[in-house]
Parts: structure tokens; C-alpha cells; sequence
């Protein structure tokens, strides 16, 4: 195939192939050495590609995958998307995929192995859905790694503290202080808080102005930024 149809998180090609939303702003987040799990943009290239080939069918709102053994053949092995190692959660690129979800939502927490050919076709068919049901403008579909999170979240960013959604063991009030300069965490802090406080630095010092809303993810010895939402 002549276009490319998808681009690794960390390429710091998604704004150039168009991708908006969390795609673009994870593979900026990644080529500038913040922990984002391993990941990919699948483009909307692949979404149009397969309209056109006849891979995917259904009305624009309810797209569906007929075929799905030629539909994932095609992907691995004609597109070359590499496998992934662990499972992944999918959803679609555009920013608004997050807006009004928690941090136990089921669409983020929602694990698949991509080596499963009508899994991978369910879990793909209906992140395009949800794009253009949306109204994106493009049908880009994020694909992450799952982490084993002992903890995670949201963080709506203020001036002087940040707020966790919903609060977290170990910070009853859900406020976080903001980590200044180049200061060191507070160690009255639970570890995992301090090590969002390394996290939210790093993202404020990356975008300029930084997202209002961030969701994260910490394994134990990583707190790894997951997404955004425009909207706090």
C-alpha cells in the first residue's frame, strides 16, 4: 500500500498525517520522553481504505467488519501493523472521547488481544463509530498497551494545585501541590503521588499551555500519562 496507514506513538509523525486528540498529543508526549505506554495511531487512511475495498461495510454510524479474517490479514500483513506484546485498549483518537468519562470507565479500561481477529474487528468498528458519531473530522483510532495500574486517574491542572478524580488512597482531598522548578517531590507524599507530581511537571513543561485535563496511570514504579480531555 502506497499511504501510510498507521504511525507509532513517539514518531512525532501524527500532526503531520493529520491526527488531532490524543493521538497527536501522545506521540508528542512520547517523543519527549514522557512514560506513555507502548502504542499506535491506526489513520483514517486504513478507515477509508476499507470503505473503499469493501472491508468495511455498514451505514457511517454503524460501521461493520463482514470479513474479519481477510480484514485482519490485510492489517498485519499488507498495512504491517506489528503485533503488540500485551493486550491493548482502543478507542478513537479525537480529545472528546474522553470528556465526561471516569477513571474506571469501561471504554478506558476495556482490554483486548489484537491477535483476535473479531475482537480486533469489534473493538476497531466501534471506535470509528463513536468518531463519527461524534462528528470527527477523521476516524483515527488510538491503540495503547494496557498497564497493570495500581493506581490511576484523572488530574483536572490548576495554578497552584492540581485535582485527582476521584481522590486516590493516601490524598483524602484530592488535591495534588504543584511540583515547582526543579524541586523534589514531597515525601510526605504517598509514592505514587510523588511520582505524578514528576508526571504533571513533565507535561507542563512539554505543552505550552498544558492540557486541563490528564489521565494517568501508575504500575508501582512508573506514573505513565495515558490521555487528555480539552474540556476539564
Amino acid at each position: 500500500m502506497y499511504k501510510p496507514m498507521f504511525v507509532w506513538l513517539g514518531s512525532g509523525r501524527a500532526r503531520k498525517r493529520g491526527v488531532g486528540g490524543d493521538g497527536r498529543f501522545l506521540d508528542e508526549a512520547t517523543r519527549a520522553g514522557l512514560p506513555v505506554p507502548a502504542g499506535a495511531v491506526v489513520l483514517d487512511e486504513f478507515y477509508r481504505f476499507g470503505r473503499e475495498s469493501g472491508l468495511v461495510a455498514g451505514s457511517a454510524e454503524r460501521p461493520l467488519i463482514p470479513d474479519t479474517e481477510l480484514w485482519h490479514n490485510t492489517l498485519f500483513h499488507s498495512v504491517r501493523l506489528p503485533p503488540f506484546a500485551r493486550p491493548v485498549i482502543v478507542r478513537p483518537s479525537f480529545s472528546a472521547a474522553w470528556v465526561g468519562e471516569s477513571a474506571d470507565n469501561s471504554s478506558a479500561r476495556r482490554a483486548i488481544h489484537l491477535n483476535d481477529p473479531d475482537a480486533a474487528a469489534v473493538a476497531l468498528a466501534g471506535a470509528w463509530a463513536l468518531a463519527i458519531q461524534n462528528g470527527a473530522t477523521r476516524a483515527d483510532v488510538l491503540i495503547v498497551e494496557m498497564l497493570p495500574a495500581a493506581q490511576s486517574g484523572w488530574v483536572t491542572l490548576g495554578e497552584d494545585a492540581d485535582r485527582l478524580l476521584p481522590g486516590p488512597d493516601g490524598l483524602p482531598d484530592g488535591l495534588l501541590p504543584r511540583l515547582p522548578g526543579r524541586a523534589a517531590p514531597d515525601a510526605t507524599l504517598p509514592p505514587f503521588a510523588r511520582r505524578l507530581q514528576l508526571l504533571l511537571r513533565g507535561v507542563r513543561r512539554t505543552f505550552n499551555p498544558a492540557p486541563p485535563r490528564i489521565a494517568w496511570a501508575d504500575d508501582g514504579a512508573i506514573c505513565h500519562l495515558l490521555g487528555i480531555a480539552e474540556q476539564a
